[in-house]
This record gives C-alpha cells, sequence and structure tokens, in this order.
C-alpha cells in the first residue's frame, strides 16, 4: 500500500513516462513498415512454355514430370495443373509452417527443364494465390505511334519490376509477342543440295554460340578466357557446310526475318489494339501497398508507354481505408465526448478532460503495441481498435469515478486497490472470448480480435498505472479545480433524463416482480427464433469482388482462330463501351475463348448491372460468363474425377444436362470444351520403305514445314532470341492443303501419308494429380451443404466407371464446415468467460446470471442481420464471438449492485433492487453509450471490403445496447425467480 500510495503523490513523473511512451509511440507508427502477414503455408504457380507442342503431348512430356517433381516435396497440400498447346501451369500449395518452399520448388523445376528439349522456354515460378482475378491491370500504349508498343520494354524491362515488388505474384501480359529470328529454307534448294533442315538448324546452333574457355594467367595476373563464336548483328553471311569442304552462305538457300512472335493474346481497350499486363495476388498480400508500390515503379521507369489502369484493388483498399480511417476518428471523438459528458459530477473538471483525452492516448498506444509486433495500422487495425476502445474506455471512465471521490492519497489507493480486481476481470472476459478467434482461418478476423485484445489491455494497464496520479494532480493542493461552467439547459435537459429514466426503472423492476417469467420468456423467444432463422439460411462462403469492375470469360467454337475471336470482341467492346457508367471495356482474344475486364463508374451503374448488360449484350457465337460471386448469384464448381480426359468430359456434359431440370439451378456452365480439329498423318509403309525414307525423318520435315520449332537460343546483350527454321514458305500458319504439299526428300507428304481427322482437346485439367473435368451451376445464395444435398439425388442418376468420382466444390464446401465449426468457438468463448467470473466472485451460480444476458443481447443483431438479407459469414462468427465478451460488461455491473444491496437483508425487494439498478446506471450508460459511440460511424461504410467492418460495427452497437437492456430486465426478473426458488427451499427444508 505504502508503494502505492508513493506512486499516486508522483504526479509529475507520471506525466513525464506518458509524454516518453507518448514520443516513442508516435515514432513506432510512423516508422513502421507495412508488412505482409503470411498465415498460410504459400502457394506457387510453375508456368512452362514450350511452342509448337499440343495439349496431350505438354501433358505427358512436362506437366506429369512436373507434378512428380513437385509432390515429393515436403509440406505440400495440392497440386493443380492446366495444360493447353503450347503451356504448363502447375499450382501448389503449402500447409502452414516449414522453410525454404520456394527453393524446393525452384530445384524441382529446374530437374524437369533438363529433361526438356532446347525448344522449351525457361520456366516461370511465381508466388500466387488460387483467384482467377487479377489484382491490377492496365492496357499499355506506345507513346511514340498509335497501336505501336515495344513487346521487349514489357517483357525485359517491366515485368521483372512488377514481379520483385513485394505481394506481387505472376505477372501476365497479353498483346504483346516476343522477338525471335525466322529462317525459312527453300525447300527444292535443299533437295538440290542434299541438306536436311536438321542439319541447317545444328551448324547454327553449334557455331553461333559462346563458350567459357576456362582461366589462364598473364604475367602475374589471372585471365578469364571466353570462347566467342557468334555471328554478327545478322545471319545472312552464316556459312552451312556440304560435305566435302564446300560451303554454301544461309542467304543463299533461307529468307531470314527478325519478327515478333503472334502474341499468345491479342488484346484491345474498347476496340482499339493495345498490350496488357496484369498482375495475381499472393496470398495474404498488402494490396494497399503494393498498389503504391507499383504507381512508384511506373513512375521511376519513365518508359514511353503509356499505361491507362483498369483495376486496381489496392486503390479500393486505399479508399476502404481512408473510409475507416475517417470512422475510427470520428467513433474516438465521439467516445472521448461521451466519456467527457457521462462523467457525473466530475465531467466539467480536470478528470472529464483527461477521461476524454486518455482516447486518443489509448489509440495511439495500441497502433505502436501492433507496429512493435510485425502488425501494419491498416483498416483492420483500426477498425479492431474503434470497436474495442468504446469498452476498453470504460477502465478509464470507472477509475476516474471512483478515484475522484477521495481527497487523500491512502483513501485514493485503497480505492484503487478495490478496483484493479474488477477491471483486470472485465479486460479478461473481453480477452478471453477472443480466444477461440485465433483458430479461424480467416486473417481478418484474427486481425480484428488482436486488435480488440490489445486495446482492452492497454487501457487496463493505463487506467491502473498512469492514470491515477494524474486524476489526482489537484489533491492536497489548495488552487482551485479547473472546471468549465455548464450551461443552464443542458442542465435541464440532463435533469429531465434522469426523471424519465428513474420512473422506467420504477415501472420495470415492478413489471418484473410482479410477472418474472415473462421478460426471460421473451428472451428465450428472441434467441430460439434467431437460432432457427441462422440454421434456416445456413451459411454463406462467398467473398467481396471489386467495386470498379468485374472480369469475364467468353468461350467461342473450339478452334476459332484468335484473330476472328479478336474481331468479334473487338466489336463488342466497343458496342459495350458506349453504354452510360462503362469506362473501359479490355478484350483479349485467344483461340477459341476471350476475356473481357469491364471497367464502370459505380455512382451510375452497379456491378450486377454490368453483368446483365454484357449477357444481354449480343456476341456472335460467344457466351458471356462470370466466375465472381454477386448479391444475388452463387457459384459452384463440380468435378468429374478419373483417369482418362475424354471420359470424365462425356460425364461432365452427362451431369451439366441433368442439371439443367434442377429448379435450384439458375444456370450451368461446362468449363471445358472441345479444341480444334486434329489432323492425323498416318504413314504408308509400303510407300516409305519403298523410297527409303524413315518416318522420324519424314516427321521432323513436315515439323519445320507447318511450324517451324525453335532451333537454338541466341545470346546477346540483351537476353536470348529463339530462332527458328522453316521450310513452308513464307506464310504465318500452314494451311491443310499446305501441310500435305510440304515436300519430304523432293516427295509430296499426301502421296507418303493417309490423314484422318478428329477433335483435340483445348486444355486438360489436373487435381491432385488425376484428370478432371468440372461444370459450373449457378444458384442464390445459400449454403453449399444445402445444393450439395439438394443435387445428390441428381448425381445418382449419373453412371459413374469404376475409379470415377464426383466433388462439389471442396473448397466450398470447406469452408462452410469451418463456419459452422466457429459455434463451437462461440460456446468456447462462453466457456472462458463463465470460468473468469465464476473465479472472481467464487460462485458458481453469479455466472449464469451474468452470461444470461448474451443469447438475447446477441438475437437481436442475429434477426436485423437475417432479415437484411445475411446469412450466417466469417464477418457475422467473427461479430458473435467478438461482441460475447464485452456483452457481459453490463451484466456484471447489475449482478454486482443487485448482489451488494440484497445481501446485507438476504432478501429482495422492489426498493432494493431499484436502488441497486438506479446506482449502477450511470457506469451503465457509460459502458453502453461509449461502445455504441464507437461503433456508430462504421455502420455508414459503403464499401464491399469493408463488410466485415460494418457488420462487426452493428452487431457490436446492437448487441452491447441489447446488453444494457437486458442487464435491468432479464437479469433482475432471474434474480427475483433465483431468490423465490431459494426462500422455497429453505421453507422445504425446514418442513
Amino acid at each position: 500500500m505504502k508503494i502505492l500510495v508513493s506512486w499516486l503523490k508522483r504526479k509529475k513523473s507520471a506525466f513525464c513516462i506518458l509524454a516518453g511512451i507518448l514520443s516513442v509511440s508516435l515514432f513506432v507508427t510512423s516508422t513502421s513498415n507495412e508488412k505482409i502477414k503470411q498465415t498460410t503455408g504459400g502457394s506457387y504457380v510453375v508456368k512452362i512454355m514450350h511452342y509448337g507442342i499440343d495439349a496431350a503431348e505438354m501433358e505427358r512430356t512436362v506437366t506429369i514430370p512436373l507434378e512428380d517433381a513437385l509432390s515429393a516435396i515436403s509440406g505440400v497440400m495440392s497440386v493443380q495443373s492446366s495444360t493447353e498447346n503450347n503451356q504448363s501451369r502447375v499450382f501448389i500449395r503449402f500447409k502452414p509452417g516449414g522453410k525454404g518452399r520456394y527453393e524446393a520448388v525452384r530445384d524441382a523445376t529446374q530437374r524437369v527443364y533438363e529433361t526438356l528439349p532446347s525448344s522449351a522456354q525457361r520456366p516461370e515460378i511465381l508466388s500466387s494465390n488460387n483467384s482467377r482475378v487479377p489484382v491490377w491491370s492496365a492496357a499499355v500504349f506506345g507513346k511514340a505511334k498509335e497501336n505501336l508498343f515495344t513487346a521487349q520494354m514489357l517483357e525485359k524491362i517491366v515485368k521483372p519490376r512488377f514481379e520483385s515488388l513485394e505481394g506481387a505474384g505472376e505477372v501476365l501480359i497479353s498483346g504483346a509477342g516476343q522477338k525471335e529470328i525466322v529462317i525459312i529454307l527453300d525447300q527444292e534448294k535443299l533437295f538440290v543440295l542434299g541438306l536436311q533442315p536438321s542439319a541447317v538448324a545444328s551448324a547454327l546452333a553449334m557455331n553461333d554460340s559462346i563458350f567459357s574457355g576456362g582461366t589462364g594467367v598473364y604475367g602475374n595476373r589471372e585471365i578469364i578466357i571466353t570462347v566467342d563464336g557468334r555471328y554478327g548483328q545478322s545471319l545472312d553471311k552464316a556459312l552451312i557446310p556440304l560435305g566435302n569442304g564446300k560451303f554454301i552462305e544461309l542467304s543463299d538457300i533461307a529468307v531470314i526475318t527478325e519478327q515478333e512472335r503472334m502474341p499468345d493474346i491479342l488484346s484491345r481497350l474498347n476496340g482499339r489494339k493495345t498490350a496488357g499486363i496484369a498482375i495475381m495476388g499472393r496470398n495474404d498480400a498488402d494490396l494497399r501497398k503494393l498498389s503504391s508500390d507499383i504507381k512508384k515503379e511506373l513512375t521511376a521507369l519513365s518508359l514511353p508507354l503509356e499505361f491507362t489502369v483498369l483495376s486496381d484493388l489496392g486503390s479500393e483498399e486505399a479508399a476502404a481505408f481512408r473510409s475507416v480511417f475517417n470512422a475510427a476518428l470520428l467513433g474516438a471523438i465521439m467516445v472521448a465526448v461521451i466519456s467527457f459528458l457521462l462523467g457525473g459530477k466530475n465531467s466539467a473538471n480536470l478528470s472529464g478532460f483527461l477521461c476524454a483525452f486518455s482516447i486518443p492516448l489509448i489509440c495511439l498506444f495500441s497502433i505502436a503495441v501492433l507496429s512493435i509486433f510485425g502488425f501494419s495500422a491498416d483498416r483492420l487495425i483500426l477498425a479492431g481498435i474503434a470497436a474495442g476502445v468504446g469498452t476498453a474506455v470504460d477502465a478509464v471512465i470507472l477509475c476516474s469515478e471512483k478515484l475522484c471521490k477521495h481527497v487523500n492519497y491512502e483513501d485514493a489507493a485503497a480505492a484503487l486497490s478495490e478496483l484493479a480486481g474488477p477491471l483486470t476481470a472485465g479486460a479478461a472476459t473481453t480477452v478471453a472470448a477472443l480466444l477461440p478467434l485465433s483458430g479461424m482461418q480467416d486473417i481478418g478476423i484474427k486481425t480484428i480480435a488482436i486488435a480488440i485484445a490489445v486495446v482492452c489491455i492497454v487501457a487496463l494497464v493505463f487506467s491502473l498505472s498512469l492514470l491515477p496520479p494524474l486524476l489526482l494532480w489537484r489533491s492536497n493542493s489548495h488552487t482551485t479545480d479547473l472546471s468549465v461552467k455548464i450551461p443552464p439547459q443542458f442542465k435541464l435537459i440532463k435533469r429531465r433524463l434522469s426523471r424519465l429514466l428513474c420512473k422506467f426503472l420504477a415501472a420495470n423492476v415492478k413489471l418484473c416482480f410482479r410477472y418474472p417469467m415473462l421478460i426471460p420468456a421473451i428472451s428465450l423467444a428472441l434467441t430460439a427464433t434467431a437460432i432457427i432463422t441462422l440454421f434456416v439460411k445456413g451459411v454463406d462462403t462467398s467473398g467481396y469482388g471489386s467495386q470498379d469492375s468485374v472480369y469475364a470469360q467468353v468461350e467461342f467454337e473450339g478452334g476459332l482462330l484468335a484473330e476472328e475471336t479478336d474481331r468479334l470482341l473487338s466489336t463488342y467492346g466497343e458496342k459495350l463501351s458506349s453504354y452510360a457508367g462503362i469506362k473501359n471495356v479490355e478484350t483479349g482474344a485467344r483461340t477459341g475463348s476471350g476475356s473481357l475486364l469491364i471497367s464502370f463508374d459505380p455512382q451510375q451503374i452497379q456491378a450486377h448491372n454490368v453483368k446483365e448488360l454484357a449477357k444481354q449484350l449480343y456476341i456472335p457465337g460467344g457466351f458471356v460468363f462470370f466466375h465472381e460471386s454477386s448479391n444475388n448469384d452463387r457459384y459452384w464448381e463440380i468435378r468429374i474425377c478419373g483417369d482418362e480426359d475424354k471420359k470424365c468430359r462425356e460425364l461432365a456434359e452427362k451431369l451439366a444436362y441433368l442439371c439443367t431440370s434442377h429448379p435450384l439451378v439458375r444456370e450451368r456452365v461446362l468449363n471445358f470444351k472441345q479444341g480444334s480439329k486434329k489432323l492425323i498423318l498416318r504413314p504408308d509403309r509400303e510407300l516409305f520403305a519403298g523410297s527409303g525414307i524413315d518416318f522420324a525423318s519424314a516427321a521432323a520435315g513436315l515439323r519445320y514445314g507447318v511450324y517451324g520449332p525453335v532451333a537454338y537460343k541466341r545470346i546477346d546483350t540483351k537476353g536470348e532470341t529463339d530462332v527458328r527454321i522453316r521450310t513452308g514458305g513464307n506464310v504465318t500458319r500452314q494451311s491443310r492443303e499446305g501441310t500435305l504439299g510440304l515436300l519430304v526428300s523432293g516427295i509430296r507428304a499426301d502421296s507418303l501419308v493417309q490423314t484422318s481427322e478428329e477433335i483435340d482437346s483445348a486444355s486438360i485439367r489436373r487435381n491432385d494429380r488425376r484428370r478432371t473435368a468440372s461444370i459450373t451451376v449457378v444458384t442464390g445464395p445459400m449454403d453449399p451443404r444445402r445444393v450439395k444435398r439438394q443435387l445428390k439425388e441428381t448425381f445418382k442418376k449419373l453412371d459413374l466407371p469404376e475409379g470415377y468420382s464426383i466433388e462439389f466444390d471442396p473448397d466450398a464446401i470447406s469452408q462452410a464446415e469451418t463456419l459452422s465449426a466457429t459455434v463451437l468457438s462461440f460456446v468456447m468463448a462462453v466457456i472462458f468467460c463463465y470460468m473468469i467470473i465464476a473465479c472472481i466472485n467464487e460462485s458458481f451460480t453469479v455466472p449464469f446470471l451474468v452470461l444470461s444476458a448474451i443469447p438475447p443481447s446477441l438475437a437481436v443483431p442475429a434477426l436485423c442481420l437475417a432479415l437484411s438479407g445475411s446469412a450466417y459469414n466469417s464477418a457475422v462468427a467473427c461479430a458473435f464471438i467478438a461482441v460475447s465478451g464485452m456483452t457481459v460488461n453490463a451484466a456484471v455491473l447489475c449482478v454486482d449492485g443487485l448482489y451488494a444491496k440484497t445481501r446485507k437483508k438476504n432478501r429482495a425487494s422492489t426498493l432494493g433492487i431499484y436502488n441497486a439498478l438506479r446506482r449502477k446506471m450511470p457506469a451503465l450508460l457509460s459502458t453502453t453509450g461509449t461502445t455504441v459511440a464507437g461503433a456508430l460511424p462504421f455502420l455508414f461504410l459503403s464499401e464491399e471490403a469493408n463488410l466485415l467492418i460494418r457488420t462487426l460495427s452493428l452487431t457490436g452497437a446492437l448487441g452491447v445496447a441489447c446488453s444494457c437492456l437486458g442487464s435491468i430486465t432479464l437479469i433482475p426478473s432471474l434474480f427475483i425467480l433465483k431468490n423465490h426458488l431459494t426462500a422455497n427451499l429453505s421453507v422445504t427444508q425446514n418442513l
């Protein structure tokens, strides 16, 4: 006690310590760097390009070996792949924990790449997530000339810089092809000279190269020896050996052209030809920082390119952060004002100002503590602090009221000691209720929970350490206290409100005594209704999309040329961009498919209207499909897994037909389609044997004539350039007739082979090393488990061969199960609160009275959310668990007051309960007013990104307000019933 009294007298020391902590907090907050919090195991995309190779061959030579190598890495959770003509993409996801994941992926990929032919492109390994929608995208124009842009700048300069940014995943370039050198050999001259295309390719690869000769010594210095056999700028003078010491210049038998390879995706913006660049985000990336870094990089590059930003989720995140910051600032001001006004007799003097000034200090200290532990001051942290400061400041108000009643340090020290236990218990109850949230996977929920816990602990420490000496600043001094004259009108309003409140309390106590079962019955009915409503609506696993852009996929007939797809999409994009509210339409055309990125003004048109408009606008032979869920639609993926890709597709088509007639399904889409026609050339063995031509040489010759494979990679100061060798004439793409007219050792190909046709696969998808084909069904907002149950009978109608299976959206089902498990987290939060209250009060019955306020307090916000159309999602789960710890504070005050007033008389009376409630009303109003005031500004956030914050604020405000009402209605009723039951038991025992 002496130490405590001594500390209370050291006012100037407390002020100096407070000023020092304030300075340190400002420094830490201002210098803390934005950080990406990796809470998952991470995921990577490995991409390998091999031009001129069909999907089936890519799967056999690249995808399957790559899957085998990556699956052997420790900690792998899942492996998915997508194989198309010319490219293979493998997506690998790791379990949380572990180090060296990137190095392991790199080594495994390199081992596979070393087994591939030299024509295969170097693999790209990028950190990514499983979203199909980029976090940032832009159209790129060249400033020098209309529709002129340089692929080298995007690929060699911009792309590496963007990939190095913190939080950036895969960077996609569209509308721009790579530089290549094409050597078109004259077939007739080759036949006369007896040369094979492979011999020309081998001669160029062996001579146009550079080798390391090792190290030597020149005098007393070491020198590096390099053997450089590269040709100059042109290959025209390259010498091709003919045998017998003869040779010929390459320009005499070939036409050499340096050109840009046809892009994989043809890109346009509002019909105007352009290049496109898109950045996929990494897991748990800080989009706000990533967007800022992209802008800095574009400014620093100073390239002759014009970037038109089409979508920037980071800017939306920044706008959401500004909204949350303004709401948090306004909430803190409102809490400070309420703390000042509800400070009782002390509100107009120094203690009232200290209570108000404590709010920004607690917020700043909390941000500093979180920054020290690696959390940046993002919108989730601000929302958590604002949500918790209303509850945490109760300790400041109670401490101020308690200490300002004493005029000497000894009494103040005794009061502070008496107050320390209840304040610690209140903070412990709130923090304990948040512990179950640590087991949830949602990083947003964890961040908000941590922020609420930190602000409660900081407020507790501040209230019991630095605040008391400052509150007693003028104790035992002869100076008059600083005071503010309260206007008479305010006194009159306060007096009238007090009278109304007293009348309400008196009527309430009479009702509780006359009908003690009424209010518990109403509370039970409300709770049961809320539980049934949430159970009927189920869980909702959907997230939110961009507010000013939507991404769509367009499917055409398999094999439709990219140029024709580009023409159709160009016309479509021009028409769509002419509608009001549509700002830009970027189109990307590929063989048989395309993509749309529609940017719009959310002030003029909403996202769901843009989607409807895009679907209604006619596109010849095309089908527009959106992958992102909206307020009215949910998209579920159903997979068919098996061994044969063709069989999986057949089963998926049958399943899609069966799902069409189901009343729950609004729309169904095949996530695959038939690819291009495949021309198969089979040798006539007798003709081959008679002409002395081996089939391997003929096949190689045909490949040189049709596509022109990469012979080698030419190395210069600008990097590597593919050198392709062709023999089919100066055409961009070989026709069917041109293919059959190619010469094989001087003989036309159609005279040596037999032809047949079939349909090729556009892409081959694999999940955990099994082939899959999937469909997507569209329903209204509902629990995915309900959709699965409803479609179960439909699935049974599909006759599955042995080894084949149906999977209904495993990710959505997993998320739904996780959400359902939060009910257990809520129960655990209540149990933690029970144990803490029981330990403090040394009673098993008092916690039941306190916790009885939680169910009806949360039932009201649950019903409000259900009536607004919201289902039980991660935001609601987080809000319920977090608010459960806040709602008990008012109940604890009431129960403590009721027991204090009735303990001496050992019975409950109307006057005793009335006096107990009236005595606790200032503290109850302070507790409720500050919490509601802190949450109120967040209810007006309009951004979809702030859905979690808005839901938490609504639940917190309604829950705490209902808890206050329940504390003065439900708890007195239960208290009266308990006393009646105890009295009856005593009478029975006496008899």
